[in-house]
């Protein structure tokens, strides 16, 4: 196979050399449209440049790789992990240039370190938010690590749909239609939670619109529905937003349960967003306004990255940010002022 130079990828989207760079090697110091980022990685693919950069790999060799999924209050069955999972797993069927042998291990499991010491695994990906001290023993655990989701780890490769950067568009958007009192339902006091950065989003949004901080318009949750069935209850008791941001579609899904049961117009009363665009989230009623993740190619691009760094033996991390897309649905109203 012919090795594809990022000269080549330049030519085929129209841009430079330096600006094909920055998109692979996850440098966000200049920003880089959405758009462009998107073509340079579907024509980086297309192209072969992954497969190129691991052309050495023995096909003869089997590599065991572990999904490590770390996250104390989500399950690895969600809709969302669920979908990384399987682009991990198509993955590990297209790639001819090895043997992988996938298996996944879950910080439910009683003996999870036990598991994950015995095993060897060459490559371990790792899902979910982490807490600060099952994160210092998973290194010490693995060679080589990589992570993906939506808030970065640092320190290891990563392939990452920034919600960070998701909520506060988010907040531009709500506040382009009109919308002034927007709340926030989500995680925010989760100190021993290594990587959360959702919250921050809200705040940065905020600061870019020029909204004052009103802190009876957020509420801390963990992203279940139950959680934003009940902790709807507590927010609107003391607050009246126009709009509710929430961290992730499952959040949204108990947050509109409780609205409804509480003769809450949606979108009349409130709007209502969420973050992921599960599958799920179409069909609520009404339909719901989310932040589409590109969640099946975040796993597929983990496995990618993970075989190019065993390949080329680099000993720096990289990170890949992969484009976030906002979904326009029927739970979000302009407002007559906008």
């Amino acid at each position: 196979m012919a090795k594809v130079l990022l000269s080549d990828i330049a030519k085929e989207c129209g841009v430079s050399v330096s600006t094909v760079s920055r998109v692979l090697s996850g440098d966000r110091s200049r920003k880089i449209s959405t758009d462009t980022v998107s073509a340079v990685i579907d024509s980086a693919r297309r192209m072969g440049y992954f497969a190129s950069r691991m052309k050495t790999l023995n096909q003869n060799k089997v590599i065991k790789a572990g999904i490590l999924f770390l996250s104390d209050h989500e399950s690895i069955l969600s809709p969302f992990f669920s979908e990384i999972v399987e682009g991990i797993r198509q993955e590990c069927e297209r790639t001819s240039v090895c043997s992988i042998q996938l298996k996944v291990l879950s910080i439910y499991e009683d003996d999870f370190f036990k598991n994950l010491e015995s095993e060897r695994f060459d490559i371990a990906i790792l899902l979910g938010r982490v807490r600060k001290e099952v994160l210092k023993r998973v290194r010490a655990c693995s060679r080589q690590l990589i992570y993906t989701g939506l808030n970065p780890v640092g320190g290891m490769d990563e392939v990452i749909c920034d919600a960070r950067q998701g909520i506060a568009q988010s907040v531009s958007f709500l506040h382009s239609i009109g919308h002034r009192k927007i709340a926030f339902l989500g995680p925010v006091n989760q100190d021993r939670v290594h990587n959360e950065f959702r919250y921050e989003g809200y705040l940065e949004g905020l600061r870019a619109c020029g909204l004052d901080f009103d802190p009876s318009l957020v509420c801390d949750s963990y992203l279940t529905s139950e959680d934003g069935y009940s902790r709807s209850a507590l927010l609107f008791s003391s607050a009246s937003p126009t709009a509710l941001i929430c961290a992730n579609d499952n959040l949204a899904a108990g947050a509109m349960k409780w609205l409804s049961d509480n003769s809450r117009r949606i979108p009349d009363d409130v709007s209502v967003t969420g973050f992921d665009n599960i599958s799920a989230s179409a069909y609520l009623s009404p339909s719901l306004t989310t932040i589409d993740v590109p969640k099946r190619e975040m796993g597929r691009f983990a496995l990618l990255l993970a075989l190019e760094r065993s390949e080329s033996a680099r000993n720096y991390p990289v990170r890949l940010n992969l484009p976030f897309t906002l979904i326009k649905r029927d739970s979000v109203k302009e407002l007559a002022h906008a």
